[in-house]
Parts: structure tokens; sequence; C-alpha cells
């Protein structure tokens, strides 16, 4: 079984919904210190520089997702497509951060290459909707749980 997953008109907005919002944050902040006859001196310059820092961050987070495949054997997850080296260290298991039911960000932790090579991926149920079920089961299912390693000290 493979699932497209990358970069989406979905992931976009709420992208820019989450950068917007911290925009807004720092708005009213600014209108409240303005309103108190406060000068925001430089704390608003620091809410400014995370605010354009963030902004950066999202982007470049969502130019990284390009379309690549996911695909899971029932014993190993393999992915395809821009920017992944070919490993025969592959993971066993890819963890689902954020579930919207129809919509997850899941971590690729690329074992044995490093943290660089690590991967947020991004799925949609909109991309091949008669195998999102399919994705979801294979994602909570007992084969993709990280096996939990024996204390030694027991």
């Amino acid at each position: 079984m493979a699932y497209p997953v990358g970069r989406s008109h979905r992931l976009g907005v709420i992208l820019w919904a989450l950068w917007l919002a911290g925009g807004v944050t720092v708005l009213s902040w600014w209108a409240n210190q303005a309103a108190s006859r406060s000068a925001p001196g430089w704390r608003l310059g620091l809410l400014l520089a995370a605010l354009t820092l963030t902004g950066v961050g999202l982007y470049s987070f969502w130019r990284a997702q390009c379309k690549r495949w996911l695909a899971f054997d029932g014993d190993r997850w393999h992915l395809s497509g821009a920017g992944i080296l070919p490993s025969s260290a592959e993971p066993v298991h890819v963890a689902v951060l954020w579930d919207a039911q129809s919509c997850m960000l899941l971590y690729w932790p690329a074992a044995g290459q490093g943290p660089r090579q690590a991967k947020w991926l991004w799925a949609e149920a909109s991309s091949d909707p008669l195998r999102w079920h399919l994705l979801r089961c294979a994602l909570y299912s007992p084969a993709n749980r990280p096996a939990i390693q024996p204390d030694p000290e027991f």
C-alpha cells in the first residue's frame, strides 16, 4: 500500500492561519500597550522578529513538502520521491504527530541516516480518498509501534 504525501493547498492555509494568529496577537499586544500609553520599546521589536522568523520557518516547512510516496509492506515503511536517499535502514515505524481525521502530520525518523535526514510528512485524505483508511490503519496498527526495549537493570 503506497500513499502520496507532500505539499498541498490545505497545508498552506493551515500554516498561513497559524502565522496570522501570531500576527493578530502581536498587533493586539501593541494596541494594548498604546492604549495604556506605555512605550513598547524593545519588546515590540522582539515580537516582530519572532513573528518574522516564525513566518520564514513556516514557509520553509511548506516549501520542503514535495511530492513523495509513503508505503508500508506490513513490516517496514518505505519513502520514495524527491530528496530521499535509498537506504537499507528504513524505519520500522512512522510517528503520527497530529491527526485531524482528514489530514495528518507524520514524522519519518530516517533510521541510520542521522537527524538531518528525518522528514516531516503531510498526508491528506483528498490525495487518495480510497486509500486514506488503509493509511490510517497502517499508521495505528501494532506493527507500526516501536518495539519496547527491556530495561537492562531488571
